[in-house]
């Protein structure tokens, strides 16, 4: 068998990855499951890269009339207390392209800090926050950058978002409530809403099962 041919099947075969699947990394003590299943995939030690497929997003309206829910999330369910940090890459070319870390309970209830690409051609981080449905949108700072590192913490009823330019100097970027606390499940996710597929890298992933000590950068 050539090379163009193992290639051709392995692509072939992360194409049809189950709903439920599970994936091992050593950043994260827990098994990892999709929750719909990506186009292609890639894993290390401490490294997932997603390949989300076309029209995938997930996103849902202030007053919940326009909702959809498509894109491919790789998530485990973590302990009572956490912090998670990974560094997003996606590969920009179409609008709306990116990459998020996320908090998920169920199709209607779910938080997430985004990196997407940005109908001027800039890529920005912007954080939601969709209680049964309803959604709750902020948008945060330009990063110059195609990358930058993100961090969802948890200490017992505060959940915060933060962001860091470097992958050191973090900052607080938004704080809230979550409803639904008590069957999360947290982790990562890929979207592609108006191109053909958007591959995004998350690096450098790091996991804590404790409350955060600072709560302005979540270390």
């Amino acid at each position: 068998m050539t090379r163009s041919a193992v290639c051709s099947l392995l692509l072939c075969s992360a194409s049809f990855l189950s709903a439920g699947q599970s994936v091992r990394i050593d950043a994260v003590p827990f098994p990892l499951l999709w929750d719909k299943s990506p186009l292609r995939f890639e894993s290390t030690q401490n490294s997932i890269t997603i390949t989300a497929g076309k029209e995938t997003d997930l996103y849902c309206f202030v007053d919940g009339n326009y909702y959809v829910n498509t894109a491919p999330k790789i998530l485990f369910m973590p302990d009572s207390n956490f912090v998670l940090s990974a560094k997003i890459k996606p590969a920009f070319k179409n609008l709306y392209d990116g990459g998020a870390i996320m908090i998920y309970s169920d199709d209607g209830n779910w938080a997430k800090l985004l990196f997407e690409r940005h109908e001027d051609g800039t890529y920005g981080l912007g954080s939601s926050f969709v209680n049964d449905r309803k959604g709750d949108d902020s948008y945060h700072p330009i990063v110059p950058a195609g990358e930058v590192y993100v961090r969802l913490a948890r200490s017992g009823n505060i959940f915060n978002f933060y962001y860091a330019a470097d992958g050191k100097t973090w900052k607080l970027l938004r704080t809230f409530p979550y409803a639904k606390a008590d069957k999360i499940r947290i982790g990562f996710y890929a979207q592609s809403p108006k191109g053909e597929s958007c591959t995004v890298e998350f690096s450098d992933i790091r996991y804590r099962g404790e409350k955060f000590k600072d709560y302005f950068t979540g270390e």
